[in-house]
């Protein structure tokens, strides 16, 4: 266990490498109920949040969710959060667990008169891997999950008031997550066990995203990074009037002057944030996030430098506590998924 945004976490079961292969090759899950729950109502909601959030809204139906950014007026990155539409006017945001208080004050200071934080409303698994579509319809049949489009939900009676699972997650899997009311959360833990999931923490919910690329608040997405400079525009609604908008149009006119980029390691080493990344006699980049990738079977990293980024192939090292780890840039995802190219 450690300490995590406030809450006590499993940073391991089992251990990370055996249950980073379980959801690389079967199905593993996640108690990530630490995760933010903001849920929004009322004739203001909507305005709110297209003043407070990058994520698409203007054809956002209920039953689909959007991933986007919380940003500063100088277009650093406040959060990273999903946004669900419930119903009409019904949503819910969910923020990383360290930001709740900081994305709550975003949404109020953009309009939103009903606020409610909700975390006591749901706890959150994340059931994900190439069998999680067996493994939820082995313990709740005929509910129709594997008709699920990417960032799509639906309701599930068992999952108690207001459950649902929604197709989402953070490993580059098939997956799902399930919002269950707190009182049968352990049960509906327990289930999934039953049929054959392995329980996964922190340590390996780490190296599953950093395979794929994906962004960590807090490393490739901060005040001081925005999501043009994590090659992230691909979340942006630029023609809705979110908080720093202008500072990224002007990002966008003129180029990031940094970017984000992956290394992968040819010797032995791993590296780890604030290393630097080498080229010749210049560094190039710094380490945002590394670790050793049990799938790839050395270490990787994503590495933040100046605009452009080093091409493809090109030799670099990583500097670790004194010695270098040779390596070479990689464009991210680090592997190649199912996910990547058919997981509409």
């Amino acid at each position: 266990m450690t300490e995590f945004a406030g809450w006590d976490m499993p940073l391991q079961y089992e251990g990370v490498v055996t249950e980073h292969r379980a959801v690389r090759n079967q199905a593993g899950v996640f108690d990530v109920s630490h995760l933010g729950k903001l849920r929004l109502g009322g004739p203001s909601a909507r305005t709110a949040l297209e003043r407070a959030l990058t994520a698409d809204l203007a054809t956002l139906e209920a039953g689909r969710a959007a991933y986007g950014f919380v940003l500063q007026d100088d277009g650093g990155c406040l959060d990273d959060v999903f946004v669900y539409r419930l119903g009409e006017s019904q949503w819910l945001v969910v923020p990383n667990a360290a930001n709740v208080a900081v994305v709550k004050n975003a949404l109020r200071a953009a309009g939103a008169t009903e606020v409610e934080d909700a975390w006591d409303r749901w706890a959150i698994l994340a059931l994900q891997g190439p069998s999680s579509t067996a493994a939820f319809e082995s313990v709740w049949p005929s509910r129709g999950v594997s008709e699920l489009r990417l960032h799509a939900w639906r309701t599930v009676e068992e999952l108690g008031a207001d459950g649902f699972v929604a197709r989402t997650g953070y490993t580059g899997e098939r997956g799902y997550e399930l919002y269950i009311a707190w009182a049968q959360a352990e049960a509906a833990f327990e289930r999934l066990l039953d049929a054959g999931c392995t329980p996964v923490g922190l340590g390996a919910r780490d190296t599953l995203r950093l395979e794929m690329g994906y962004a960590l608040h807090g490393h490739e997405l901060g005040p001081e990074i925005n999501p043009l400079e994590a090659g992230l525009g691909w979340a942006i609604a630029w023609n809705q009037p979110f908080r720093g908008r202008e500072a990224l149009l002007a990002v966008r006119g003129s180029g990031p002057s940094r970017s984000l980029f992956g290394v992968r390691c040819s010797s032995p080493g791993v590296p780890r944030r604030g290393c630097e990344v080498i080229a010749g006699d210049d560094v190039v980049g710094e380490v945002t996030s590394g670790n050793f990738s049990p799938t790839v079977g050395t270490g990787i990293a994503l590495a933040l430098g100046p605009a452009p980024a080093p091409e493809p192939g090109a030799e670099v090292a990583i500097k670790i506590r004194g010695r270098l780890i040779e390596g070479a840039i990689a464009k991210p995802p680090f592997i190649e998924r199912a996910l990547t190219k058919s997981n509409k």
